[in-house]
């Protein structure tokens, strides 16, 4: 009987002891993705042993991996503070998760005195932990209103923002840190998943995986994580594809209607990019099943890119920002509905390349940059 390549579903789930499966199940471990693929990478041992022939024996195969590709649309749960089904991905990508499960504060309170267009002292609720807010949405009413993203956030309380205000941030100017989940680059704690995929009455088992992806922004568009893992193989038996599928219920968010920025200034472009950059190993390791262990996420090198109409020189002077090396916050935001707002927080761009280019007649800059800091090249964030 043939099988069906539109009948697929994965199910995807952490892993308490890496490498060992985690028995992801329907009702709650199932996500959304388009472009379900898979292949096998195994060691191919050719040997050259002399058989009184010019004939050589047959290859031998070894120990062998799997790669597994697909896209998530970029949506939230549909409930604040929770995270989305594509979360726990994002987790074995190397990104850590922090829920802000209440409001910071409960209800808005003023800001302290000593504010700017592109700062604010927060008051007397917020913490004082240095960067525990970075990346996090943050609303503003009274005098000034308008919703930014912190892009810093120092031990004494100063929030520097993605955006320049229309007024600076007074005592009277009230702040709130709306209910958030929040991802952002790690370097320790970085868990693996289980991967079942079912493929119209066939199921593949895949453990200790991790990956690598690309989120890509288009304008009038969904967002996209382009995801690739590597994993364990498990096992391949006959199974259908299990009733019960629970997924997240919203439908991801158009980016209309919301924010494009850089340098704190608003820009037209038509897409925006981002490629985590991990560089990934498979431990040799003879004592394992297939003669190495699950991958590990080894270095990253994140980087970006987009593409902004282009603007006079006093306006958005892109070379001169290239050649002197400045970097500088790059960011979006879009999503009317709370649970399901999307935002993406680029704390400090560093030029590696402008390019012009077309856009159906109208001149582009191509702007290629290196994500920097550590742990902090990029945020995600859904509220």
């Amino acid at each position: 009987m043939a099988l069906r390549t539109r009948n697929q579903a994965l199910l995807a789930k952490i892993e308490t002891t890496e490498g060992t499966d985690a028995n992801p199940v329907a009702g709650t471990d199932a996500v959304f993705v388009e472009n379900l693929q898979h292949s096998f990478n195994p060691n191919i041992i050719q040997t050259n042993e002399h058989t009184g022939s010019l004939d050589s024996r047959g290859p031998i195969a070894g120990g062998m991996t799997v790669q597994v590709t697909f896209d998530v649309l970029l949506k939230g749960s549909g409930a604040p503070g929770t995270a989305p089904e594509w979360g726990k991905l994002l987790r074995a990508c190397g990104w850590a998760e922090t829920i802000t499960a209440t409001a910071v504060p409960a209800a808005a309170e003023a800001c302290a005195a000593g504010g700017t267009t592109t700062t604010a002292v927060l008051g007397s609720s917020a913490g004082t932990t240095a960067q525990q807010y970075r990346g996090m949405p943050i609303l503003f009413t009274n005098v000034v209103t308008g919703t930014s993203f912190i892009t810093d956030y120092t031990a004494g309380k100063t929030a520097t923002l993605a955006d320049t205000l229309s007024g600076p941030i007074v005592a009277t100017t009230s702040y709130q840190i709306p209910v958030n989940v929040r991802y952002a680059p790690a370097s320790i704690s970085i868990p693996s998943v289980t991967l079942y995929l079912y493929r119209d009455g066939k199921l593949l088992k895949v453990t200790g995986a991790r990956g690598n992806a690309t989120l890509e922004f288009t304008s009038g568009g969904v967002g996209r994580m382009r995801c690739t893992f590597t994993g364990m193989f498990g096992s391949q038996t006959d199974a259908a594809v299990p009733a019960g599928l629970v997924f997240d219920t919203p439908r991801p968010p158009i980016w209309k209607g919301g924010r494009a920025l850089v340098n704190r200034a608003k820009a037209a472009m038509a897409s925006l990019s981002i490629d985590f950059g991990n560089q990934m190993t498979n431990p040799d390791n003879p004592n394992a099943a297939e003669g190495y262990d699950p991958a590990i996420i080894t270095a990253r090198n994140m980087t970006g890119s987009s593409d902004p109409l282009e603007e006079l020189v006093a306006t958005r002077d892109a070379i001169a920002d290239f050649r002197a090396g400045a970097a500088q916050p790059i960011g979006l935001s879009y999503g009317a509905v709370a649970g399901n707002r999307v935002g993406l927080t680029i704390p400090a761009a560093t030029y590696t390349n402008v390019q012009p280019g077309d856009r159906n007649g109208l001149a582009t800059q191509g702007l290629q940059f290196a994500c920097t800091g550590q742990d902090a090249g990029a945020f995600l964030t859904l509220y």
